[in-house]
């Protein structure tokens, strides 16, 4: 570095706000010869910004140490581009919006992300932050908004990462006096997504880093989007600088999915040519009523299936829920639970499209029928309460009016599949609140 820009950087240090020093200042590439200082600069932003804001506090702080020194600023030819190109993570090609399965749980994430990638430019969503969970789908949704940024501006710069390799990618940089040119490096993106940005809490010097090109990119308008496993504000050991900024933007929460959007999950996923499953709707709100923590847990269990009916040469056609059981064996265990009788008659009275109050009706139309009797069944089965207290619920009926309802849902299960269906699902909707 020249001797000269050396003391000028000790200068404008003092004679500027640090944030301006550090985003746009520090990044300049000096070179002296023949009383001309060349101050090159590593985009065409940087480039811009410094001529319209900060040239001629530059001049000034050069004057101050040498006076015959003419100044030039440019844009740097040479940005080294083999050296950072091993810095990126390429998308991943299932990772797009066409291979979403949406529901209650990810529809407002899903809306905030497309928006965001139809107008990268534009969005007042910045910095972007979707937290939640392992295996909620976080990265899936934030990948997805690359591919649809990239089809929508083919000359886009997008850089991914996961958290833990930018710090690899400082740590290194800073052991081989590189970390110019990793900066510059994050720094040329139009949209920057980082993965499990949590993960740098206590780490000080990628802390600081991680400012530098945050306030960069930031203030250039450029896209940012982050996953995270809690809201920023919770970060433990994160610079305060830091969970300000992240909070400033729009951050959403990714919930676990409901029943149904797991039932979709898997029917999606066993479609896809690596595990080519044939699952029914009924085998797959099977799966999903004993697994309700995360995707990753669902993709495990069809993978595990897929590997029970390949190894015992299984017909695909023929995956019934006995094949389920024993492939999955621990994962699918009866859930023994006592619910609540309200709960039941909300559950059912939803499932038939009628209120509460029609359950305890006097009404003998045969669709409130079958439900009031469905769901004295499942009272039965599931409540802790006598049949003289179940029928108190159902409109003051006695006993002998709950034991004969018990005895024809028994009666119908037996004979009905599509009773016995509504039964098995009902029960998953209940195991599931």
């Amino acid at each position: 570095m020249s001797q000269i820009w050396s003391e000028c950087l000790n200068t404008l240090r003092d004679s500027i706000p640090l944030s301006q020093y550090s985003v746009w200042i520090q990044p300049l590439k000096a070179f002296e010869n023949n009383n001309t200082l060349s101050l090159l600069a590593p985009n065409f932003q940087v480039l811009n910004y410094i001529n319209k804001n900060l040239k001629a506090q530059i001049k000034n702080a050069v004057a101050q140490h040498n006076k015959n020194l003419k100044i030039f600023i440019s844009i740097a030819t040479n940005q080294n581009s083999q050296n950072t190109q091993q810095h990126t993570t390429p998308l991943f090609e299932d990772y797009t919006f066409d291979n979403l399965v949406l529901g209650n749980a990810n529809q407002m994430a899903y809306g905030a992300t497309k928006q965001i990638a139809e107008n990268i430019k534009t969005s007042p969503y910045n910095p972007f932050i979707i937290y939640g969970g392992s295996g909620l789908g976080k990265t899936h949704l934030m990948q997805a908004s690359g591919h649809l940024a990239k089809e929508k501006n083919p000359n886009i710069k997008i850089i991914y990462v996961p958290l833990m390799d930018f710090v690899r990618n400082i740590t290194s940089s800073l052991r081989h006096n590189t970390i110019e040119n990793i900066k510059t490096f994050y720094q040329s993106a139009d949209l920057l997504l980082v993965d499990d940005v949590h993960l740098i809490a206590g780490k000080e010097k990628s802390q600081e880093e991680f400012f530098h090109i945050f306030n960069f990119l930031f203030s250039g308008k450029k896209q940012i989007i982050f996953t995270c496993d809690q809201p920023p504000k919770n970060i433990k050991s994160l610079e305060n600088r830091l969970k300000t900024r992240f909070s400033q933007g729009l951050n959403l929460h990714l919930t676990p999915p409901e029943l149904e959007m797991r039932a979709a999950i898997l029917l999606k996923k066993a479609q896809n040519k690596r595990i080519n499953i044939n699952l029914t709707e009924d085998t797959a709100l099977f799966i999903a009523g004993h697994i309700s923590s995360n995707v990753r847990d669902l993709e495990g269990a069809l993978l595990k299936l897929k590997a029970f009916i390949d190894f015992s040469k299984i017909n695909h056609d023929f995956i019934s829920k006995e094949i389920i059981e024993t492939a999955l064996g621990d994962l699918i265990k009866p859930q023994v639970k006592n619910i609540d009788i309200n709960d039941i008659q909300k559950e059912v009275a939803k499932h038939y499209a009628l209120t509460i109050s029609d359950l305890s009706s006097k009404s003998r139309k045969q669709h409130m029928v079958l439900a009031r009797q469905m769901a004295i069944f499942i009272c039965h089965e599931l409540s802790s309460l006598s049949l003289s207290k179940i029928g108190k619920h159902f409109g003051n009926r006695d006993h002998s009016t709950v034991l004969h309802a018990i005895k024809k849902i028994k009666k119908k299960h037996l004979e009905s599949i599509e009773i016995k269906n509504d039964y098995e699902l009902i029960k998953l909707k209940l195991a599931n609140l």
